[in-house]
């Protein structure tokens, strides 16, 4: 007589093959993904580090645009008082009163005529740079300063400037020096040097001459009462 089997099977063998190969799935994927588990700080680390250097670079362009700003004033201020030394040496130009005279007295040594400012004519050191004004400051011994301006590029050179007399003959030098357009340097300065003699009439008449290596420049102009 056959016995009865009363086991209860809850699961067949197909669903634990499941279940199992689930299991291994979920494992392989692990072991697999383990590795990028691990470089989360990593990660949050290179993505601080890289805020702070976007952070760093905002404020140098924030800087650097503050300085360019800077600059720019200074060009234009430079600039307007080129203008306006512009427009009062043609003023005087047109006048023709103010300009430098020399002492009638050759063997006379003083250089009180000279004391105080005095500017040129627009002149160009060469035919291929835009004009500029030059302007002479000295005191009771000849000694002072030179600022030249060049008016279309909002440029400005400066250095230390002397007076002298030589019989009828007057010399004014300056000395080598830099160039600025704000706060950007533009270059050398290369300094002039100007042989001024008087006409009949005592007003003195100068030309300039600058040499810049094997190239020497040269010009003629008036100086006129600042």
């Amino acid at each position: 007589m056959k016995i009865k089997d009363r086991t209860v099977a809850m699961f067949s063998i197909s669903a634990l093959d499941l279940f199992a190969s689930a299991m291994g799935t979920f494992i392989l994927i692990s072991v697999i993904l383990f590795p990028y588990y691990l470089k989360t700080k990593d990660a949050a680390a290179l993505a601080k580090s890289q805020a702070a250097e976007i952070e760093k670079l905002q404020r140098k362009a924030a800087k650097a645009k503050a300085k360019a700003e800077r600059g720019k004033r200074e060009a234009d201020k430079a600039e307007n008082e080129a203008k306006k030394a512009k427009r009062e040496a043609e003023k005087a130009k047109k006048k023709g009163g103010g300009m430098m005279k020399a002492p009638k007295s050759k063997s006379e040594k003083t250089l009180k005529f000279a004391i105080g400012c005095w500017r040129t004519d627009p002149f160009r050191h060469s035919a291929g740079q835009n004009p500029g004004i030059s302007q002479y400051c000295f005191d009771a011994k000849g000694k002072g300063n030179m600022v030249f301006y060049r008016v279309v590029q909002g440029e400005m050179c400066g250095s230390f400037a002397t007076i002298r007399r030589e019989g009828d003959v007057i010399r004014i030098d300056d000395s080598d020096s830099r160039c600025h357009r704000g706060a950007l340097n533009t270059g050398p300065w290369y300094a002039d040097h100007l042989v001024c003699r008087p006409d009949p009439s005592g007003v003195v008449f100068c030309e300039g001459q600058s040499r810049i290596g094997n190239r020497i420049d040269r010009w003629r102009v008036r100086l006129h009462r600042q």
